[in-house]
């Protein structure tokens, strides 16, 4: 061969060669393709998220975009969407949150362990609609999908395609979303316990500015509380249910201002039932938590008065809500007694046939619960006891007292009266015919709730105390009014707020199973 006259005698042999090679070479049959196989699975997407792996539910937003949380926030956050409804975040329609699609919940089907080229899924619902997902290659990224699917039982079959050949196998799904309202005070509320609480009780000192991240500010709301906890807890117990909380638990709410009717204080218009009423829609409710009764006796003008004087519970209140009572004493007696009907008209709005609130109308639609939704009444934790068991002696509140305010106000099982020593040692006898806080509380399975005793018995009945001046073993705060944030006084700490968490938890577990079988 020559090109452009001159002779290329290398490619001539070379072109020779290949031609011999390629005719002495057998020919070689393209590989199968391997056989299909079909492993279907299913798993709730969860509604609470951990993505950072510290033991609480991410926020809107609640994660700086660098760095971690500090005692000034960053003004830049980043990663939004947790699952937690608050009032007026993200309303669609004024009605469902961005959460509650009307289309259902997010599930992921994971063909993963499978084998083959390609793959779909065909779902048939509770009505016996038939879907089928789009086909996708079978690859590691892109062997889950997403889709939304409303509670009940599903028929799920994964189709495998290899080359020419396809499997299939079917398998049942009970999809289920468990709907957790938490109503209540600042117990309930996380108070004293902001998202950036580490770096306050690190740095904190007398007179230290602080600047604390709620999840909502008006009501000192933050995942860290109990109810957020046990949610995550929830979620975190099955792959196969989700859990979305709605949490409007708002510091300082009493039942007439806050969860009945509007709290003005804390700017809320509506009540906390209302406020739930306009995120879930007609949704009905799994599960309810309830931490109230606290700010309805006075149990802050409790700690106020004792604070000033040695012998408080023969005083007479200054102010707040036992003024114009004769006594400390007779005031929040007087004030337990009239929990029971307070808790009694809670029920008729949790389900029941009336709603009767203290708002505009004095009525609403009563929130739809499931036919076997707990309510979970949770008692107050003992923040009166020194680590050695006995009544703490804080500040100017004399052990007298902290003792008296523990057997009058917490203890759930007291007597019918109770003897006090005033400082000139003069006994006075006190009458407890309404009994205490807790036992009002404890009292609340007469309405069908389950009340969270572990709550008080884990601080309450243990040998060891856990009370504002237990020192490293104290589970509440003592007075913060100098450390940058006043607001967190004698309220469950990390701490603490973890023991009651766990002891919600505890009641909730059997929710599980029976959300998952009601479906």
């Amino acid at each position: 061969m020559t090109y452009g006259g001159v002779m290329r005698p290398r490619l001539t042999i070379g072109l020779i060669l290949a031609s011999i090679a390629g005719a002495a070479l057998p020919m070689v049959p393209a590989a199968a393709a391997p056989a299909a196989s079909a492993v279907p699975k299913w798993s709730m997407v969860p509604m609470s998220k951990d993505s950072g792996g510290d033991g609480f539910i991410d926020g809107d937003g609640g994660v700086p975009s660098a760095g971690a949380l500090t005692m000034r926030p960053s003004a830049t956050f980043v990663g939004a969407g947790n699952g937690i409804a608050q009032p007026n975040e993200r309303l669609i329609g004024g009605s469902l949150s961005w959460y509650l699609d009307a289309a259902g919940y997010p599930v992921r089907l994971d063909a993963c362990d499978s084998t083959g080229d390609t793959y779909t899924w065909t779902i048939v619902g509770p009505a016996g609609t038939s879907t089928t997902t789009p086909q996708r290659a079978l690859k590691k990224k892109t062997c889950g999908t997403t889709v939304l699917l409303p509670e009940g039982a599903h028929t799920l079959t994964l189709r495998v395609a290899s080359g020419k050949k396809s499997v299939g196998k079917t398998i049942t799904a009970q999809v289920s979303n468990i709907l957790m309202v938490a109503l209540g005070d600042s117990y309930a509320s996380g108070e004293g316990n902001p998202r950036n609480v580490e770096s306050w009780l690190a740095g904190g000192s007398l007179f230290t500015q602080f600047t604390p991240y709620w999840d909502s500010d008006p009501c000192n709301r933050s995942t860290r509380g109990a109810p957020a906890q046990a949610a995550l807890a929830l979620e975190q117990s099955s792959p196969k249910t989700s859990v979305t909380l709605v949490y409007v638990a708002c510091s300082g709410a009493t039942v007439t201002s806050g969860v009945l009717g509007p709290f003005a204080a804390a700017g809320q218009t509506q009540s906390q039932i209302e406020q739930v009423r306009q995120i879930i829609g007609g949704r009905q409710i799994d599960l309810v938590s309830l931490s109230i009764g606290g700010n309805d006796i006075g149990f802050s003008s409790v700690l106020t008065v004792c604070a000033s004087d040695a012998n408080c519970p023969i005083s007479t209140p200054p102010r707040g809500v036992l003024s114009g009572y004769p006594t400390v004493q007779a005031g929040v007696q007087a004030r337990t007694g009239q929990l029971a009907a307070a808790y009694a008209r809670i029920a008729g709005c949790l389900g029941g046939a009336t709603c009767s609130t203290t708002g505009p109308g004095a009525s609403t639609v009563p929130l739809p619960m499931a036919p076997d939704a707990q309510v979970l009444s949770t008692l107050y934790p003992d923040i009166t006891r020194a680590a050695d068991g006995g009544p703490c002696d804080y500040l100017t509140i004399r052990s007298a007292n902290m003792a008296w305010a523990r057997d009058t106000t917490l203890v759930p099982s007291p007597a019918a009266t109770y003897d006090y020593l005033t400082t000139s040692r003069s006994p006075v006898t006190f009458p407890l015919a309404s009994g205490t806080l807790n036992q009002q509380i404890a009292a609340t399975s007469s309405l069908g709730w389950t009340p969270v005793i572990g709550s008080w018995s884990a601080s309450g009945d243990s040998a060891q105390g856990h009370g504002v001046c237990a020192g490293d073993q104290a589970w509440a705060f003592g007075l913060t009014a100098l450390n940058g944030m006043s607001s967190a006084s004698f309220h469950p700490n990390p701490t603490g707020q973890a023991v009651i968490a766990t002891a919600m938890a505890a009641a909730l577990t059997p929710a599980v199973s029976l959300s998952t079988a009601r479906r």
